[in-house]
């Protein structure tokens, strides 16, 4: 069984100094007996991501998972391939320092991703019923939310633009005659 320890204490195995998301001492990375990939939490105030998803305790890895810590994405795999920053040789590694290890940090957790769609909704209904102003209004704020089904938000704008037009057009047509 080989044991990867990961955080940003000096005392780990795998160093991640330039990301105050991780905890001192984050997770483990464990291969057990039976050749199975492991990922362990150990009570990290902001948790350890596989594929997205925030787990707790441990955690069966496939060879193709992701597993972010902080926002930090880790490349697990060559912690066990003999590549640079592999545990068995004792190698105190630097995410920092190096480069080949390093992804990128992710712009925003995925928490951030996960507003929901009830300001396109209340403007797409607002557009159907004709209210025009309330339906711009709700769907710019789904849209500056950044909300997760777009498309809704675009359809409210669009019908209280068209609904608008058509009152500007009503209104001349009857002041016109």
């Amino acid at each position: 069984m080989k044991t990867i320890k990961v955080g940003r204490d000096s005392g780990n195995d795998i160093v991640i100094q330039n990301d105050d998301h991780v905890s001192r001492t984050h997770c483990h990375f464990i291969l057990d007996d039976n050749g199975n990939y492991h990922v362990i939490d150990l009570n990290s105030t902001n948790g350890t991501f596989v594929n997205g998803v925030r787990r707790s305790g441990e955690t069966l890895l496939q060879p193709s998972d992701t597993v972010r810590i902080g926002n930090s994405m880790l490349p697990w795999q060559y912690y066990f391939n003999g590549r640079p920053g592999e545990a068995e040789n004792n190698n105190k590694t630097s995410l920092m320092d190096s480069k080949p290890q390093c992804v990128p940090p992710t712009p925003a957790p995925p928490e951030e991703e996960k507003k929901g769609c009830g300001f396109g909704v209340a403007s797409l209904i607002c557009g159907i019923l004709g209210v025009n102003l309330l339906a711009i209004i709700f769907s710019i704020v789904a849209l500056s939310r950044k909300e997760k089904n777009k498309g809704l938000g675009i359809a409210g704008l669009v019908l209280g633009i068209i609904w608008t037009i058509i009152s500007i057009l009503l209104v001349i047509a009857i002041y016109a005659s």
